[in-house]
């Protein structure tokens, strides 16, 4: 049976059900999604729940209602979206992502994919593997979407969240406004929660004018910082992969048409999802750059073993007590910050307007997906 365990069903059936169409109207400017610190609530809610289980049948029927509310949480789906997953087909663990929508009617959405996060990931891992819910595989999440409903408003008025805030359509919002919050732009949570432009999404937030205001205030504190300070670091288009056994050789080409070389695990490479077209971050470790002179910049590999080498010019010069900052700036206005000793800084003699050769080897880089 791939449904709810009746041993639960028939043990909630004696409380009444909530009147969902009966809650109060949200009044101007009240916020219509839950903060950080009520989602934080509202997952502990479902974790005592789980906790409070008795006998393994009814410990797993909660968590797999459990689990539905994280995965409304963290990636922005719908309800019915979430309880059509099949777990032996739609969920892409070993890049951490989940396939949502799609359907069979004629009209139906293209799926997509949403990523996992970590914790989530390793949780959903370790559930499949666990014998216990062998029985309802494929169906995991298939649950009654009333019977779903209930729980999350009952978890929720035990968090103390109020009663209009208290359904999966709120989290789905929540996720969205998180998202927003921390950066992501509004066309990539546009595709995360599955609409087809830019404006359902800002219709669908529907956020209050406080939080309009706040957001934006938000967003360009964010761009300043990140203009302001923000080195080492390339965006770019994987336009090369060499995947070995162990390791993996990647070429970026970056924004400002450089192509920068790095090697990763190639476990990393697949747990990543990093492919050839996708976009991808690199970040150089300041601590293992090198500048040389740019006259220098056609001298033996053996002499200065670095796979990327990039053209610049000193921009500052910061001396401390026992190292100084060098920062050069590209001419695609990439910063890149090396520390250097003082012996090496007095050998090398850099100046405001210097020209350099950045020197990165292909082993001193991070490099993440988007």
């Amino acid at each position: 049976m791939s449904g709810i365990d009746l041993e639960h069903v028939l043990g909630d059936m004696g409380q009444p059900m909530h009147d969902h169409d009966t809650t109060p109207p949200i009044e101007a400017n009240e916020p219509n999604f839950l903060t950080v610190e009520q989602m934080r609530c509202l997952d502990a809610a479902f974790a005592a729940w789980v906790a409070k289980a008795k006998g393994k049948r009814s410990v797993v029927s909660r968590n797999r209602t459990r689990l539905v509310f994280l995965l409304l949480r963290y990636t922005g789906a719908k309800l019915g979206e979430i309880l059509a997953i099949d777990d032996q087909k739609d969920f892409v663990l070993a890049c951490r992502k989940v396939l949502l929508g799609g359907g069979r009617d004629t009209d139906a959405k293209p799926r997509r994919e949403v990523y996992l996060p970590g914790e989530l990931h390793a949780e959903l891992k370790q559930l499949l593997r666990d014998p216990d819910y062998t029985p309802h595989r494929g169906g995991i999440f298939h649950l009654d979407q009333g019977y779903v409903r209930r729980v999350i408003y009952d978890r929720a008025s035990e968090a103390g969240i109020p009663k209009h805030l208290a359904n999966p359509n709120t989290l789905r919002r929540s996720r969205a406004v998180e998202l927003l919050q921390n950066g992501v732009p509004l066309t990539v949570v546009q595709r995360i929660l599955g609409h087809l432009t830019a404006n359902s999404t800002a219709a669908f937030l529907d956020l209050p004018e406080e939080e309009q205001k706040r957001l934006e205030k938000h967003f360009l504190d964010r761009e300043n910082r990140r203009a302001a300070g923000q080195y080492n670091t390339f965006f770019g288009k994987i336009a090369a992969i060499e995947a070995g056994e162990i390791q993996s050789r990647l070429t970026v080409r970056t924004l400002g048409g450089h192509d920068l070389t790095a090697v990763i695990s190639t476990k990393s490479l697949e747990a990543l999802g990093l492919r050839l077209g996708g976009l991808a971050t690199v970040r150089v470790k300041g601590a293992l750059l090198a500048l040389a002179d740019a006259a220098e910049a056609g001298v033996a590999p053996d002499t200065h073993p670095a796979e990327n080498r990039f053209r610049g010019v000193v921009e500052r010069v910061t001396r401390g007590a026992d190292v100084a900052e060098v920062v050069a700036a590209l001419a695609d206005g990439t910063r890149i910050s090396a520390t250097l000793g003082l012996d090496a800084l007095a050998e090398l003699r850099f100046c405001q307007g210097d020209g350099v050769t950045v020197l990165v080897s292909a082993f001193s880089v991070i490099v993440s997906a988007g």
